[in-house]
């Protein structure tokens, strides 16, 4: 009896340990992701600016967020029939292509394409990750795994900006993607593994058995076509981007709003946006999104949420970087020190959020309290986001932001996966990242319409009587406008003009945010501990 119990330890320790080891090497594609993504928000100023269109830092990823969050519910379809192993492979060549076409990218249209395929290959990495987290832990404890996957951010914070930096000064932009077509296939290779012999050895057991399937190349075509709603998807790009993407580009026409093609883009982009329900009801055979999900109210408002916040987010935060380098003529790694401080601070606090979730058993009143605490630190960014005030109040504001930020996201995430069954998880939280990348996107188009409407004419007030004539070229290139030396009157125009464009950002953020406490009060709250886990679990 002593050596079956032995036995029966023994076979437990090694089945924790192999579980351990499966979520490490998810902190390492986390890690690795966050690295990449802090490196390359460092660089995009000077990707933009190198081609001569700083302004169209908010464009480059507009449509990235549209397509990264609609294919999010269409993909975890695909994902859960082909299975994690293909998965993972499948979107790692997404990654690895997009981060080559964007390391020999030679204008900005290349790179925003490249942008829009990495963000559907890392999206479909994440999907794998979050539902394995999901499946192999209980919903009371979930938030705390989560939150020790999001720790990769805190380090990072710090390693990205100075990388970023390391790689301006000692070779150029384009080695900082080029070198993650190495690193990233490297850390994701031992998961696939693991995720093979976890397949392999199902199969041996008979707990998983593949489906036959007899159809042709082509009637293969067609039922992916119908089944992921490819015409519907393509109505919700289309749409969105054709709307979206004038905001951005208006102020490089000749004619601007009286554009033709700028008119043309926006009455085409809002019929398809019009005509999209009514297919879905009228014609499509299936639909991609799954709009019966939506009868559950705190599913809707929890998404209604992210895509508020999300809003209100990118309408300051893509020009942040470039604001700090001009503003407080700060080194490109300083800059990404503070424009990273919403990660290292909200990665940081997700633990405690998720252990104080664990303790209360509820969630509602941590978003009841964040809200109001989010519309308090974009309100003193008003204030203190001016070229007069101390870079220290700056800092202060992003720290409120982001404990709050934090907190709502993962508000968010819990409120959805307390108020579906275990089996719609996975549909729950793609949904949610859908409403949630498209409201990334309008808030990003708001911050293009409102930079590149609105800081051209401020430069041409404010610069010097020798230089207006040059106005546009300065707006255009980072680089140039870091060349002015500190105190000069031409450094000092540039400086107020950046001062005044940030603030009406603000403004259109601090509006956005009107929407998150009646959304946050629409939530039930769920006693999480009365929800089962269907699955087995590790915590």
């Amino acid at each position: 009896m002593a050596h079956r119990c032995l036995h029966l330890v023994r076979n437990l320790i090694s089945e924790i340990g192999k579980q351990l080891l499966t979520v490490s090497r998810i902190w390492a594609v986390f890690f690795v992701d966050s690295l990449q993504q802090q490196i390359s928000s460092s660089l995009l100023p000077y990707v933009v600016s190198d081609f001569g269109l700083h302004g169209l830092m908010a464009a480059t990823g507009i449509i990235s967020n549209i397509v990264g969050g609609v294919s999010k519910l269409p993909l975890a379809r695909v994902l859960d029939v082909i299975g994690r192993t293909a998965g993972l492979c499948i979107m790692l060549s997404f990654v690895v292509v997009s981060l080559i076409l964007m390391a020999v990218c030679q204008n900005v249209e290349t790179y925003a394409a490249a942008q829009t395929f990495f963000w559907t290959g890392m999206n479909g990495v994440g999907y794998v990750l979050n539902i394995f987290m999901a499946d192999t832990s209980t919903l009371k404890n979930r938030m705390i795994l989560f939150g020790f996957t999001s720790t990769p951010y805190v380090s990072n914070t710090f390693a990205g900006p100075a990388a970023a930096q390391a790689f301006l000064e000692g070779s150029t932009w384009r080695w900082g993607y080029g070198a993650f077509t190495i690193i990233i296939p490297a850390i994701v290779a031992p998961l696939i593994i693991i995720f093979t012999v976890q397949m392999n050895r199902a199969v041996k057991q008979g707990l998983y058995v593949k489906k036959q399937e007899n159809r042709t190349f082509w009637d293969s075509v067609k039922y992916w076509v119908i089944e992921l709603d490819v015409a519907g998807m393509l109505l919700v790009v289309a749409g969105f981007s054709l709307l979206l993407l004038p905001f951005s580009l208006a102020g490089y026409q000749a004619h601007q709003w009286r554009e033709p093609r700028i008119i043309a883009m926006i009455v085409i982009g809002g019929l398809l946006l019009i005509a999209f329900p009514f297919y879905e009801k009228h014609i499509a055979p299936k639909s991609f999104v799954p709009f019966e999900v939506f009868k559950n109210r705190t599913v809707l408002v929890a998404c209604l949420l992210g895509g508020n916040m999300w809003i209100s987010f990118y309408c300051y935060k893509v020009q942040f970087s470039s604001y700090l380098q001009v503003v407080y003529n700060l080194s490109v790694s300083r800059a990404g020190f503070i424009t990273n401080i919403y990660n290292i601070v909200s990665c940081a606090w997700a633990i405690p959020v998720g252990l104080l979730m664990r303790f209360t058993d509820r969630y509602k009143w941590l978003g009841l309290v964040a809200v109001p605490l989010q519309i308090l630190s974009t309100g003193l960014m008003i204030k203190f986001r001016m070229p007069d005030t101390s870079v220290g109040l700056v800092i202060m504001c992003e720290v409120l932001g982001s404990l709050a930020g934090g907190t709502i996201v993962m508000v968010e995430q819990i409120a959805v996966m307390a108020s579906v069954p275990h089996r719609d998880v996975a549909i729950g939280l793609a949904l949610l990242a859908m409403i949630t990348s498209v409201g990334g996107a309008i808030g990003s188009s708001i911050s293009g319409a409102i930079w590149t409407n609105l800081m051209p004419s401020k430069l041409a007030d404010y610069l010097p009587d020798e230089l207006k004539g040059e106005a546009l070229l300065i707006y255009g290139d980072l680089t140039r406008q870091l060349s002015y030396e500190w105190g000069t009157p031409e450094r000092d125009a540039i400086v107020l003009a950046y001062g005044e464009t940030q603030k009406v950002m603000i403004i259109a953020s601090l509006v956005a945010l009107a929407g998150p406490i009646i959304w946050v009060s629409l939530m039930k709250n769920h006693k999480l501990s009365e929800k089962s886990q269907t699955k087995g679990v590790l915590f």
